[in-house]
């Protein structure tokens, strides 16, 4: 590191501290340190840009389309609707399922970032357009699968065609099976199932079941059409169907299906998470669920070690390795390790960092003008060198090949190669992006952007699901106009209940052990309402809930642990539920210390004897009733010890974030919440408390000011 970089860090670091010591002094944590992001750390523009292909590559009637170059084409498909897989207009299923079911996977795991940007209405009309196509698609016999469309266009055919996909004229032909295109059913059940995660539609998951079940009766792969494009690695369809089985698992918590994706997902990693291959991708869902990523981890490791540009194929290498950054970034998040910093500088790279090209289209004076798409080419000659009419705004090109070859044209095989966009490229541009965000929090969408149009910003915005036929892209059901409780109000029951800084975030004060019924209200038309809720016994413990309707009213029942007297509670889905009541039943321990403190007003004799590990003691009640004697041995747990010094969020390294939390909690924000394991970390200048002056002593270290 040079003198000059170094001088900068301690600047900044000296900065922070001023500003952590002002929070201090204050002792208001109501706004959040700023993130400022220049260029290409703007990951909140990043994933609103990564959106736009999607609407670009619109099939049949695109009403809801937010780009103003485009039109309704191929209106006399049998099947309308869906998407363009790439440059060219056929639809072919595989990247079509695989697209759909890991952009949707992107917002299971970061909702909060979508809603913080105002990004979920748009991501939902991308995502109902693909899932109400699938279940188009798909022909039902007594709930089964009797027939389902996995493809429309010929390739070749098509290939030959250059011009816009509102010129091309005549039928297309549709691909039907009844017995086969396994792999692509799978897919397809993955996309429903996480459809129904993220919005709750009950008829998603019926064809998402149906799907499924047809997928693994036949397990044949798709030939017919797909020869030549997009036909599955080693012509096995069990990755499919492990990514399928990981998905409905979470959507239903039977044991058969996560049975089914342990089984069929593959021993060895070898490739990442990809149309052809989605084996990764089904093991890391299966990590998250299992909580054991040492396959997972292992494999990574291999792969993501380097400051050079991950390469891992010629064709369409910037895919791959955005896909490596967004499984990186959940194995950083959840698994324990931390390629944080190889997943942003990767990223750096493809958005032309250290004065390379960059590989997003429309992102700054450095990008593609010349990227292999018909529609954006805005002309009938793929050879010619005029730049494209349109930008394709946000669309992510192949990338360089392994030899380092990059050029910016549409034509001939290095430019399909490099210079090609596509569904599935987009799909990993997309997780990697809201990743990234989650992680740093780094800048802001952009208010105007040329060749956009609907372009609407609405923070905090959860879609209803609907229970009827699939709306129409852009058009939602209405919210419950029930009005949330507000901070510090006590709904219905006995169990206080404080709404969070943020939509369908609550604190719910307990005495544990007791069983919590959480009664919530939101509209008659919601078939599920589902969240999570965490509280700390020891360690912080996590879990998700899901819960059936009523007339439009979930019950959720909680077994609350003892010596718990706090409750998370978090509704993901829908955003309009509010709670109705909190009730807490069953078995209560006298005198648990809740928050604030409760006196206990019965006087009482206590002789305690106290060892290392065993604490014994005998309690005397006084008349009017007889004398009982009570004896508890309790074990007391080893306290713990520090693991990474000043790391306060458990996240494997020490940065700024830890200080931050750590002022918070020095301010007694009730937000701020830390393990045992944090706190043990959290005491960087071990004096044996958590301060500010561990505050100080991180950032100090951080700045080389100090050394360890």
């Amino acid at each position: 590191m040079s003198k000059h970089l170094m001088k900068r860090v301690g600047a900044v670091c000296t900065s922070a501290v001023m500003s952590l010591s002002a929070l201090i002094a204050t002792g208001t944590t109501s706004a959040p340190l700023a993130a400022t992001a220049a260029g290409n750390d703007n990951y909140a523009r990043l994933l609103q840009y990564s959106l736009y292909l999607y609407d670009a590559n619109m099939c049949g009637d695109i009403s809801g389309c937010s780009i103003e170059w485009r039109g309704n084409c191929h209106m006399d498909d049998e099947v309308k609707g869906g998407y363009h897989d790439a440059g060219d207009h056929v639809m072919f299923g595989l990247p079509q399922g695989y697209a759909a079911s890991t952009i949707g996977w992107s917002f299971y795991e970061f909702k909060e970032s979508y809603n913080k940007l105002g990004l979920t209405d748009h991501f939902k009309t991308i995502s109902k357009r693909f899932t109400d196509f699938f279940k188009a698609s798909t022909k039902m016999s007594g709930g089964n699968v009797s027939n389902f469309l996995y493809q429309k266009g010929e390739g070749q055919p098509d290939h030959m065609y250059w011009g816009a996909p509102e010129n091309q004229s005549g039928s297309r032909k549709m691909y039907w099976t009844s017995n086969g295109a396994s792999d692509i059913a799978a897919e397809y059940a993955a996309a429903l199932a996480l459809d129904y995660l993220n919005f709750g539609d009950k008829e998603s998951l019926d064809y998402a079941k149906a799907l499924y079940n047809f997928s693994c009766a036949n397990n044949q792969v798709a030939r017919d059409g797909v020869q030549g494009f997009y036909l599955s690695n080693d012509a096995k369809c069990s990755d499919d169907q492990a990514w399928a089985a990981a998905w409905l698992y979470r959507a239903t918590n039977e044991d058969k299906y996560l049975n089914d994706a342990k089984s069929k997902v593959t021993q060895y990693l070898g490739w990442a998470h990809a149309w052809g291959n989605t084996d990764l991708g089904a093991a890391t869902v299966l990590a998250e669920i299992t909580n054991d990523w040492s396959k997972v981890n292992g494999y990574i490791g291999t792969v993501c070690n380097s400051s050079n540009y991950l390469c891992m194929d010629d064709w369409g290498s910037a895919r791959y390795n955005c896909g490596m950054q967004f499984i990186s970034l959940l194995a950083t998040k959840y698994g324990g390790q931390n390629y944080a910093g190889w997943a942003q500088g990767q990223m750096n790279l493809i958005l032309g960092g250290n004065g390379g090209k960059n590989y997003v289209v429309g992102w700054d004076n450095n990008s593609p003008t010349h990227c292999h798409h018909r529609a954006a080419s805005g002309m009938n000659d793929s050879k010619s060198d005029d730049p494209n009419k349109y930008v394709l705004v946000g669309a992510l090109v192949g990338g360089p090949n392994k030899n380092g070859m990059y050029v910016d044209q549409r034509y001939d095989e290095i430019g399909y190669m490099v210079n090609e966009v596509a569904l599935d490229y987009q799909a990993c541009l997309v997780c990697a992006a809201a990743a990234l965000y989650d992680k740093f929090g780094t800048g802001s969408c952009d208010t105007s952007i040329v060749g956009v149009k609907n372009l609407s910003l609405t923070p905090g915005t959860d879609p209803q699901p609907t229970t009827t036929e699939p709306p129409q892209p852009g058009t939602d059901p209405q919210p419950s106009t029930t009005p949330a409780p507000s901070t510090g109000t006590t709904v219905s029951g006995n169990a206080t209940v404080t709404k969070g800084d943020e939509d369908g975030k609550y604190q719910i004060a307990v005495t544990g052990p007791c069983k919590l019924e959480v009664k919530l209200k939101t509209n008659s038309n919601d078939w599920e309402s589902n969240g999570g809720y965490g509280y700390t016994q020891g360690d912080w413990v996590q879990k998700e809930w899901k819960a059936d309707s009523s007339s439009g009213s979930f019950t959720v029942e909680i077994d609350v642990p003892s010596g718990v007297s706090n409750v998370q509670f978090q509704i993901y889905w829908p955003k309009s539920a509010t709670i109705e009541s909190a009730t807490q039943t069953g078995t209560q321990v006298p005198g648990t210390v809740v928050d604030p403190p409760q006196t206990t007003p019965a006087p009482v004799t206590t002789t305690t004897t106290t060892t290392t590990t065993t604490t014994t003691t005998t309690t005397t009640t006084p008349a009017p009733v007889p004398d009982t004697t009570t004896t508890t041995t309790t074990t007391t747990p080893a306290p713990k010890k520090m693991v990474t010094r000043g790391d306060a969020n458990c996240d494997g390294l020490c940065d700024v974030a830890d200080a931050v939390l750590i002022a918070r909690l020095s301010v007694e924000d009730r937000n701020a919440k830390i393990t045992d394991q944090g706190y043990a970390n959290a005491d960087a200048n071990k004096d044996g408390t958590v301060d500010a002056n561990d505050v100080v002593e991180i950032l100090q270290w951080i700045a080389f000011l100090k050394d360890w």
